[in-house]
C-alpha cells in the first residue's frame, strides 16, 4: 500500500510532463507526415502548439472522472458504475471481451472532439485541404487504435 501511495504521488506530480511528452510525440508524427508526405510548409512548434490546444477537451473529461470518483466515494447509497458512461466501452465487460473493450474505449466524445479540433487546426495552419487533414489525423488515430488492440490481443 505504501509503494502504491508513493507511486501515485510521483505520477500525479509528473502527469503534466508525461502529457507534454506524449503531445510532443504526436506533434512529431503529424509534423513528419505534413512536411515529408504532403510537402506542407509548417513548423514543428506550430504543430506542437496545435496539438496542445486541441487536447484541451481532456480537461472536462478529467473533471468528469474526478467528479464521478468523488461521488462514488461519498454517496454509498447511489449506484454509480465503475466506468464512465461517455465511453463506448462502458457497455462491454472487459473481463469477457478484452480486445473489444480495448477497441471501444478508444471512442468517446472527448477524443472525437480533440481529433476534429486537430484536423480543423491543421487546415488552418497549412494550405492542405480539410479532407486531407481529417484523413491524416483519423488515419494516425486508427493506427494507434490498432496498436492498442494488438497489445490487448497479445496480453489477454
Amino acid at each position: 500500500m505504501r509503494g502504491r501511495t508513493v507511486g501515485t504521488k510521483w505520477i500525479s506530480y509528473g502527469f503534466f510532463l508525461i502529457i507534454l511528452a506524449f503531445d510532443a510525440v504526436i506533434a512529431a508524427v503529424l509534423f513528419a507526415t505534413l512536411k515529408f508526405a504532403l510537402s506542407a510548409d509548417v513548423k514543428y512548434k506550430t504543430v506542437f502548439a496545435l496539438v496542445v490546444f486541441a487536447g484541451l477537451p481532456g480537461i472536462p473529461k478529467a473533471l468528469l472522472a474526478s467528479l464521478s470518483l468523488v461521488a462514488r466515494s461519498q454517496c454509498r447509497f447511489l449506484y454509480l458504475p465503475e466506468s464512465d458512461c461517455y465511453e463506448s466501452g462502458y457497455f462491454v465487460d472487459p473481463a469477457a471481451h478484452p480486445i473489444l473493450y480495448s477497441f471501444l474505449t478508444s471512442f468517446d466524445i472527448f477524443t472525437i472532439w480533440t481529433l476534429v479540433l486537430t484536423a480543423i487546426g491543421l487546415t488552418c495552419i497549412t494550405k492542405i485541404k480539410s479532407g486531407t487533414a481529417f484523413a491524416v489525423v483519423f488515419g494516425w488515430f486508427a493506427a494507434a487504435i490498432l496498436m492498442g488492440v494488438g497489445a490487448a490481443a497479445i496480453f489477454s
